[in-house]
């Protein structure tokens, strides 16, 4: 959504980014997948007594993909109780 004037000063943190990616784009099976491997990492470390995972999500301008796959995965990941810091380089 970068090269769409309406989108450009807006990030994936904003409502109309994230259902302009739901809507379309491939955005739902691309975060069904990320979530479904973040899941099976995240598990496997946990097992293996690790305490700190670094995920990172980059897109062409960083502001918009990157940023709202970021969001969603974290939200998710606080929901089954892990501790999560998110930080955001490009905006």
């Amino acid at each position: 959504p970068g090269r769409i004037d309406e989108y450009k000063p807006q990030t994936g943190a904003d409502l109309a980014v994230q259902e302009y990616l739901e809507e379309k784009t491939q955005m739902p099976d691309f975060l069904n997948s990320i979530k479904s491997l973040i899941s099976i990492s995240v598990d496997n470390y946990i097992e293996r007594g690790f305490e700190h995972l670094q995920i990172s999500f980059g897109c062409t301008g960083g502001q918009h993909r990157s940023v709202a796959t970021a969001d969603e995965v974290a939200k998710e990941l606080r929901a089954k109780g892990y501790r999560v810091t998110l930080e955001h380089r490009d905006i």
